[in-house]
């Protein structure tokens, strides 16, 4: 693991543990909130050994060692989001994919980007604006419409997964993305786990399958 190159956003790297490609794919991992560039990086021994690995860390320090993309706030209308700190988290995540992919030569028509919770918003986003998205994961994600507004349709497929019993962010928030995927006529795949706010096996599970068909 690595933080050099640097990149406009903090992260830590893993190199493939196979070198098949002079440019291989680049997996992108965002965490949630409270969290750091360190927690996704769990997944890497479960992912293609053949992929480029990043994992950013979100831009907004709540305290050392947890970061947000967003601040939030439980009220009785329901979750408030900081939609100005989501967009601008945006604009430099956008520019760090970018790098990223140049400053690791991989190879550009095979990103992904894969998101839990928080995160897992900022990837819907990134996979909705960006034309260059292979695959995008949603895991027990946030609805990224409820963060900001698209008017394209997206070139890449999408994973959506979600907990039956997440009291996070609720199930329905899933079958929310769900639609709003479909009604732009995305590729989607959508799972349901009976599991709650977390990624287990049966969810890495599903994210494998996603991104091994796609390489």
């Amino acid at each position: 693991m690595t933080h050099t190159p640097e990149l406009p956003l903090r992260h830590e790297a893993i190199a493939p543990r196979i070198a098949t490609d002079a440019q291989p794919p680049l997996i992108v991992l965002l965490h949630g909130y409270g969290s750091n560039e360190e927690d996704l990086l769990q997944l890497a021994p479960y992912l293609p050994d053949t992929c480029q690995l990043v994992s950013f860390r979100a831009p907004f320090m709540l305290r050392p060692g947890s970061n947000c993309w967003f601040e939030i706030a439980f009220t009785p209308e329901g979750i408030w989001r900081d939609l100005t700190q989501a967009e601008q988290s945006y604009v430099v995540l956008d520019e760090s994919i970018s790098a990223a992919i140049t400053a690791y030569n991989t190879d550009p028509t095979r990103t992904f980007v894969v998101g839990f919770s928080q995160g897992g918003g900022m990837a819907g986003i990134c996979g909705l604006r960006r034309t260059d998205i292979m695959g995008t994961a949603i895991l027990s994600g946030i609805n990224p419409w409820d963060l900001a507004s698209f008017d394209t349709q997206p070139a890449g497929d999408f994973l959506v997964v979600h907990g039956t019993y997440d009291e996070v962010v609720k199930v329905s928030i899933g079958h929310e993305t769900r639609h709003r995927l479909t009604t732009v006529h995305a590729n989607v795949h959508y799972a349901e786990l009976p599991i709650g706010h977390t990624i287990d096996l049966r969810v890495i599970a599903e994210l494998t399958r996603f991104i091994g068909a796609r390489l």
